[in-house]
């Protein structure tokens, strides 16, 4: 009788089991194979696109505004991505069938690399080799750790009905993005940003009448931010570029009426609101430091107590840090010969622990004040290299004091050595240094 029972139970088990593996999914059901016959129906997706497809990169939260790539997936494994910004002198063969025939240099803007889909938290598109073109905003070179903060992974939430548009979230911003179906050649679209952004780069507008308000608006075209002013508030709304003009990432509503982008106009002197309801005049200032540079001077008799303390204090914070050393007694403010990019930049004046040609440098932004062409604001950018986490701290003291005394304005009168005023109308005048 106890052999008996035990027999029963064993076949109970048995048959439970069996009934268990049959309430399984399997074959087309079966976990796996849902998830292959996923990531197969995307890939088939991206790669059905004649043109390819268009990706508005935000990185960095949107604080940076957006970015035009273009992605064209010509296999199941890689992706031949572009941007509107990145491009690169590189030497190729002439032939590459005939290694005789020697090479040749050209302009590079489409870089390939290799991708693939995974399941984590969703279907997750990874672009798993190194391409310029995107991984330049993600890239810890721009501002140590985290450069532009950009994504180079991004989860896919939904496609559309007709297929033409795949809607993202950045793995890192968790920034809504769209990737979408490209009906043409997306060079002509790109180069046509680039007009745009040469066009409107540093200039301010005439002032917009929203919602029963008056704004005024200025363009930071580098670091892609609309400078938004109305009563006493002060607002930076990042954009991206069209073939056509900006269109703002979020819009701006006021009593009711919303500003989501402008048009540029023939002229190129005017641009319109989207919804064709204002033309807007365009203005550069005299002093365009997105092209040109002031050097600012803080030494006794050639700046304000004020600018003097700020430098000083900055001098101070370098010499008491880890890395010594004091800086020469002037600031770079713009677009200097020997740097890519409008920047405030320090030389080196007395060595610490530091090498003779440390220069840091931080990327900056400068735009117009319509109505005023004396003045120019600005604002940072990011960082990039190593002089940033040398200098960091000393740095930080200067940016932030520049910023805090922008917007500033240059006098017309110069005395016999070219000299000019900078003051700053924000602190009543007591913030002055000379400047060349």
């Amino acid at each position: 009788m106890h052999y008996y029972h035990i027999w029963s139970l064993a076949l109970a088990l048995a048959l439970g089991a069996c009934s268990q593996y049959e309430e399984m999914p399997s074959g087309k059901d079966y976990a796996a194979t849902v998830i292959t016959q996923q990531e197969q129906e995307i890939i088939s997706l991206l790669r059905s696109s004649e043109y390819g497809w268009s990706l508005i990169l935000i990185p960095d939260e949107g604080n940076h505004g957006g970015i035009n790539l273009s992605m064209k997936f010509i296999s199941d494994k890689e992706a031949t991505i572009a941007s509107e910004e990145y491009g690169e002198t590189v030497e190729v063969p002439k032939d590459p069938k005939n290694p005789g025939a020697g090479t040749e240099q050209i302009y590079q803007t489409e870089f390939t690399s290799n991708y693939h889909f995974s399941h984590n938290s969703g279907l997750r598109l990874t672009f798993d080799t190194y391409n310029k073109p995107l991984n330049y905003y993600s890239d810890p070179d721009w501002g140590l750790p985290n450069g532009y903060n950009g994504d180079y992974e991004f989860t896919v939430d939904k496609v559309s009905p007709d297929k033409d548009v795949i809607y993202l979230t950045g793995c890192r911003t968790n920034n809504k993005m769209q990737m979408i179906r490209l009906k043409g050649d997306t060079k002509a679209y790109l180069e046509g940003t680039k007009v745009i952004k040469q066009a409107v780069t540093g200039k301010a507008l005439a002032p917009l009448q929203l919602g029963g308000k008056q704004v005024a608006l200025s363009i930071f075209g580098l670091a892609r931010q609309l400078w938004v002013r109305y009563d006493d508030k002060s607002e930076l709304h990042p954009f991206y570029y069209t073939d056509e003009g900006i269109k703002l990432i979020k819009p701006l509503t006021l009593g009711g009426e919303t500003l989501e982008g402008l048009k540029l106009d023939k002229d190129k002197a005017t641009m319109t609101t989207l919804d064709g309801k204002s033309k807007l005049a365009l203005q550069l200032g005299k002093y365009d430091l997105t092209k040109d540079y002031l050097r600012l001077y803080f030494h006794q008799g050639y700046a304000s107590d004020q600018a003097l303390s700020v430098f000083n204090t900055a001098n101070d914070i370098q010499w008491s840090d880890t890395y010594k050393a004091k800086y020469k007694e002037f600031i770079d403010l713009g677009q200097t010969p020997d740097v890519s990019r409008p920047s405030m930049r320090l030389k080196i004046s007395e060595k610490g622990d530091l090498w003779d040609s440390f220069q840091p440098v931080y990327y900056l932004d400068f735009t117009s004040i319509y109505g005023e062409p004396n003045q120019f604001h600005t604002v940072r950018i990011i960082q990039y290299g190593l002089s940033y986490f040398y200098a960091r701290r000393a740095q930080e003291w200067l940016l932030e004091n520049l910023l805090y005394y922008s917007p500033y304005t240059v006098s017309e009168a110069t005395d016999g050595h070219g000299y000019h005023w900078l003051t700053s109308p924000k602190d009543n005048d007591e913030f002055w240094c000379k400047v060349q």
